[in-house]
């Protein structure tokens, strides 16, 4: 039986970022959350897993810094890199996002037959990139004046030091929750996809799923000569 014929979708560099990124985020996650809600029976547990709050608090900056590292190599292969600045600009939002979106709509409710005709990323995914981008930079932002509270409290009084712990907290909650919800729900879960999507793994997507997928994306490729079918 014939293979079927795949496209490289995401460099080996981009699927390392991704998997940094989930990771760190996911230790950060768990040793975060059990602290907030050390009272809890499930956060004990963990607090004991990791060895208790001294070096749970170790693991949690080790988790920071190596979010720190490649949230910094990315902005550096966006300003720097051709690849990561031709990529960036394919997520920035347009105004046929919106019209996709209308578009997705209307199909999905059954008014329309109509698919939306969506480029390299569509309006949820490009939501997903950018809602990341904002609460990953929110994190940073108030953990490292809580990394440092004797000089975050000498620049700034302690009940604007509080308000920063009570951002973090919740915002530590927020990424949780939307990213290992709501980004796990539609990249493996959602009806309609297959249940593992591979792609973050290998980096290559089949033509099949990048026509129906992206089709805006398959006609310009397939345009410029770099697809194939046969």
């Amino acid at each position: 039986m014939k293979s079927e014929k795949e496209v490289l979708r995401f460099s080996r560099g981009e699927r390392i970022q991704h998997i940094i990124l989930f990771s760190s985020l996911i230790v950060l996650a768990l040793t975060g959350l059990a602290l907030r809600f050390h009272g809890n029976v499930v956060a004990r547990m963990l607090i004991a897993t990791e060895g208790g709050i001294e070096v749970r608090g170790l693991i949690h900056r080790i988790a920071a810094s190596a979010l720190l590292l490649v949230v910094a190599y990315h902005f550096i292969q966006i300003l720097f890199g051709e690849r990561g600045h031709r990529e960036f600009m394919s997520i920035m939002p347009r105004g046929g996002d919106f019209r996709n979106s209308w578009t997705a709509l209307k199909y999905n409710l059954g008014i329309s037959k109509e698919k939306p005709k969506y480029d390299r990323y569509s309006g949820l995914q490009k939501l997903q990139y950018w809602a990341v981008v904002v609460g990953v930079g929110i994190m940073i932002i108030t953990g490292f004046l809580l990394w440092f509270p004797s000089q975050a409290m000498a620049l700034m009084p302690k009940w604007l030091m509080d308000i920063t712990l009570i951002i973090h907290g919740y915002q530590g909650t927020l990424v949780f929750v939307v990213l290992f919800l709501w980004h796990l729900y539609n990249v493996h879960i959602r009806f309609g996809k297959p249940f593992f999507n591979k792609t973050w793994l290998t980096g290559r997507i089949s033509l099949t799923e990048l026509k129906e997928r992206h089709p805006a994306e398959y006609e310009r490729l397939r345009g410029r000569g770099e697809l194939s079918e046969e």
